[in-house]
C-alpha cells in the first residue's frame, strides 16, 4: 500500500509541474505491480516493437533484476523504471497505455488526456474486480476513482463476457471492447516442441516422450493447493503413489510439466525431489518459462482446476481434464460467473484410478469430450485468429486524433 501512496504523491506532483500534452506515437505497456514482465501486456509490447516502428513503445519494470534483462533485450531507453520521478514523467509523456492489471500511474482524471486500455489478463471463470465478495466501500471507492473511471477500454474475448466485465471493473458496457487477447497469438504459431524442451531444460537429457502433460492448478487464498488431490498422495502410501505415477508415465511415454502459481511457494517439497534430469515429472514454474503462453502450444493435455488457462487452451482443440476437489469451499471463497460443470468440458475424476484412466481415455480418443469443448469455445472466444495487429489499429482510431 505505501508503494501504491507513493506512487498516486509522485504522480501528482508530476502531472503539477508539466505542461506538455502527451505525444500520440508514444505508447507504454505495464503489467503486475509495474514488477512483471507478462500477460497480454508484454506480448503487446513484443509485437508493436516489432511490428510498429512509427511507435516508441516502453515498458514500466520497477524490479532493477528484470529492469536490467528487459534494457538488455529492448534497448535501455525502452523499459521505464516509474519507482523514479524521471520514469513517472516518461509515463506522462505516452498518449496511449496499456496494463494487464492497473494502470502503471495512480491518479484521478487521466481520461482527459491520456487512453488507456485494460487488456486483463484472461477469461472472468472466478469472481474478479468489483464483483469479489466483502469488499469494503473504501476499496470500492478506491477502484472507481483511480482504474475503472480512467479507463478508455476494457477489453475481453467473447459478448458473452460484456455484462460481467462491466459490473467486474465498473465501466459502461460500451467501454468493453470484444478485441481477444494478445498472448494468445502464440498458440497460433508453429512450436517445435522437442527443440523447446531442450532449450527449457537447458539441453540436459530428456526421456523419450510422445506426449506432453501440463498440470496447472490454481493458487488458494486460503491454504496451500493440494496437488495430487487423493488419498493415496497424503500419509506413508504417497511414495507407491508416486511410483506408480512414474511407471504410468514411463508405460505411456508422457512427460508431466507441472505450474504452480507465482505467489505458491511452499507445500510440495515431497515433489521437489522428483524433479530432476531423466525424471516424467519436472517442475515449469517461473524460474524455467516466466510466461506460460510462451509454450501453452505444445502440451497434447491440459490438467486443471479452476484456471482459466483452459479458456485459452481450447483454442488449440485439445482435451482438458479438471480437478475440482475442493470447489464447495473454492466457490463459497471467490466465486464463479458461470456454472462450473456446464462451462468445464472435461471429464472430473474423484479417485486416483479414475485420474490415470481419464489422461489414458484422453490421450487415446476412448473419451469423446470434442463437442462440449468447441461449445465452450464459441462461447469464450470469438476471436479464432491473431489479435494484435486489429487491437493496434482500433487503438489508433480510438485514441488518436
Amino acid at each position: 500500500m505505501m508503494k501504491k501512496i507513493e506512487n498516486l504523491l509522485k504522480t501528482s506532483y508530476a502531472r503539477i509541474t508539466t505542461s506538455e500534452e502527451p505525444n500520440e506515437k508514444k505508447w507504454v505497456f505495464s503489467s503486475v505491480h509495474n514488477r512483471a514482465f507478462n500477460y497480454n501486456s508484454s506480448a503487446l509490447f513484443e509485437y508493436v516493437k516489432k511490428y510498429h516502428p512509427e511507435i516508441q513503445a516502453f515498458y514500466v519494470m520497477e524490479d532493477p533484476v528484470e529492469r536490467k534483462k528487459l534494457q538488455e533485450c529492448f534497448g535501455k531507453e525502452s523499459i521505464i523504471d516509474t519507482s523514479t520521478m524521471e520514469g513517472i514523467r516518461k509515463v506522462l509523456e505516452c498518449k496511449v497505455w496499456f496494463t494487464s492489471t492497473a494502470p502503471p500511474l495512480y491518479g484521478m482524471g487521466f481520461r482527459k488526456k491520456y487512453c488507456i486500455i485494460n487488456l486483463w489478463h484472461g477469461v472472468p471463470l472466478k469472481k474478479i474486480g468489483m464483483e469479489q465478495e466483502n469488499l469494503g466501500w473504501m476499496t470500492k471507492l478506491y477502484y472507481k476513482y483511480l482504474f475503472a473511471d480512467n479507463y478508455e477500454a476494457v477489453v475481453t474475448t467473447s459478448e458473452e463476457l460484456i455484462p460481467v466485465m462491466s459490473r467486474s471493473f465498473l465501466v459502461e458496457q460500451e467501454r468493453v471492447k470484444v478485441w481477444g487477447q494478445p498472448r494468445n497469438d502464440k498458440l497460433f504459431e508453429k512450436i517445435n516442441v522437442r527443440e523447446q524442451m531442450q532449450k527449457i531444460f537447458q539441453k540436459e537429457k530428456l526421456p523419450e516422450f510422445d506426449s506432453l502433460l501440463l498440470y496447472a492448478p490454481t493458487f488458494r487464498d486460503d491454504g496451500e493447493t493440494r496437488l495430487f488431490p487423493f488419498e493415496e498422495f497424503h500419509g506413508e502410501n504417497r511414495g507407491r503413489a508416486v511410483e506408480q505415477l512414474q511407471n504410468f508415465l514411463e508405460k505411456n511415454q508422457c512427460i508431466m510439466c507441472i505450474r504452480m502459481h507465482l505467489y505458491e511457494k511452499e507445500g510440495y517439497e515431497w515433489l521437489k525431489a522428483l524433479d530432476r534430469p531423466g525424471s516424467r515429472i519436472r517442475f515449469l514454474n517461473e524460474d524455467r518459462i516466466e510466461d506460460i503462453m510462451e509454450v501453452l502450444a505444445m502440451f497434447d493435455l491440459l490438467i486443471t482446476d479452476y484456471s482459466s488457462i483452459y479458456i485459452d487452451y481450447l483454442l488449440l482443440e485439445r482435451p482438458i481434464l479438471f480437478l475440482p476437489y475442493d470447489r464447495e469451499a473454492y466457490l463459497k471463497t471467490r466465486g464463479f460467473n458461470f456454472d462450473y460443470d456446464e462451462v468445464t468440458p472435461g471429464p472430473k475424476p474423484k479417485s486416483y484410478a479414475e485420474f490415470l484412466n481419464s489422461i489414458e481415455g484422453l490421450l487415446y480418443n476412448e473419451m469423446n469430450y470434442v463437442e462440449n469443448r468447441k461449445k465452450i469455445e464459441r462461447k469464450f472466444n470469438k476471436i479464432q485468429k491473431p489479435c494484435s495487429e486489429d487491437i493496434c489499429r482500433m487503438v489508433k482510431m480510438m485514441c488518436i486524433r
